[in-house]
C-alpha cells in the first residue's frame, strides 16, 4: 500500500545468528525475534523467565485428583533484546495448536504462548525535536493502537495532525482547509498533504458511528507509521540538519 513502510530486511543478528528477511511484528516466546519496542531494530531475543497471571480454577492435579491444582492461560515473559541489551515485557496467552486456548477449539496440538501486549509501548519513543504538545497526543494514539482499539487510534491520529497544523500557525477553519494552507505554504509536500488528509478522513470515520465505515487495525497501522514519518520530516530531519551545520 505504501512502499515507504516496507518491513525491514535484516540477515544477521547481534550474535551472527540468522534472522528472518522480513519481520512479522514484535517478539514473543513463540517467535523470539522481530522489532524491539525499545530500540526499534530487527533483533533476536533471549527469554529471562516468565510468571503466570491468569489461572484456571476448580481443577485437580492430573496425577492426584485429591490435590487442588492451578493451571494458567496467560503469563508475563521478560525478554532481552540482543541489539540494545534492554528488557522487554510481553503478556502472552496460551495457544493450543493454531488457536488460543480461550476459544476452546479442540485439545490436540502443541502448546505455545504468543504475545498480546508489550512494554514499553512500541513506537512511543520519539525525538526530543518534536514539540511536547504533539508528542502527548501521539502517545495516546500509540496507547489505543496497542490496546487493539482502531477507531480510538484513528481519532487520536487525527488530533495529532490537528496539533501539527496548529503548531505551524493554522488555528482557524476546518482541518481540511488548514491542511491545504500548509500545502500552499510548502510546509507539506503534495504527497504528505494527501496522506495527512487520509488521516483526517479515517479519523472522522472513527469518531462517528456508521456500520458501513469501519476502521480496521490495518488502516491505523498504515496511518500511525505515516504520522511518525511525517513528524520526522517536519521536525527531526530539519533539527538534525541544523545541528550538523552548526558543528
Amino acid at each position: 500500500m505504501f512502499g515507504l513502510f516496507n518491513k525491514t530486511n535484516v540477515i544477521k543478528g547481534e550474535r551472527n545468528e540468522d534472522l528472518p528477511l522480513t519481520h512479522e511484528g514484535l517478539p514473543d516466546s513463540y517467535r523470539p525475534n522481530g522489532l524491539c519496542p525499545r530500540c526499534g531494530k530487527q533483533s533476536s531475543f533471549e527469554s529471562m523467565g516468565e510468571l503466570p497471571v491468569t489461572f484456571s480454577s476448580g481443577m485437580v492435579h492430573p496425577s492426584d485428583g485429591r490435590k487442588p491444582y492451578r493451571s494458567y492461560s496467560d503469563r508475563v515473559t521478560c525478554m532481552v533484546c540482543r541489539h540494545c541489551n534492554q528488557g522487554v515485557v510481553v503478556i502472552e496467552e496460551e495457544w493450543i495448536g493454531e488457536h488460543p486456548s480461550r476459544e476452546g477449539i479442540g485439545n490436540g496440538g502443541i502448546t505455545s504462548y504468543r504475545g498480546i501486549h508489550w512494554w514499553p509501548l512500541p513506537q512511543s519513543k520519539l525525538s526530543e525535536d518534536i514539540p511536547s504538545t504533539i508528542i502527548d497526543v501521539y502517545a495516546e494514539a500509540v496507547t489505543t493502537y496497542y490496546a487493539q482499539a482502531p477507531r480510538a487510534t484513528a481519532v487520536m491520529l487525527r488530533r495529532t495532525i490537528e496539533a501539527i497544523v496548529v503548531y505551524f500557525g493554522e488555528e482557524k477553519g476546518a482541518l481540511a482547509q488548514r491542511l491545504q494552507m500548509l500545502s500552499d505554504r510548502n510546509i507539506l509536500q503534495p504527497s504528505l498533504a494527501d496522506w495527512a488528509k487520509e488521516v483526517r478522513l479515517v479519523g472522522n470515520q472513527g469518531a462517528h458511528f456508521d456500520p458501513a465505515e469501519m476502521v480496521s487495525m490495518d488502516d491505523v497501522t498504515q496511518l500511525i507509521l505515516f504520522v511518525q514519518e511525517l513528524m520526522k520530516y517536519l521536525f527531526t530531519l530539519p533539527a538534525e540538519l541544523l545541528r550538523r551545520r552548526n558543528l
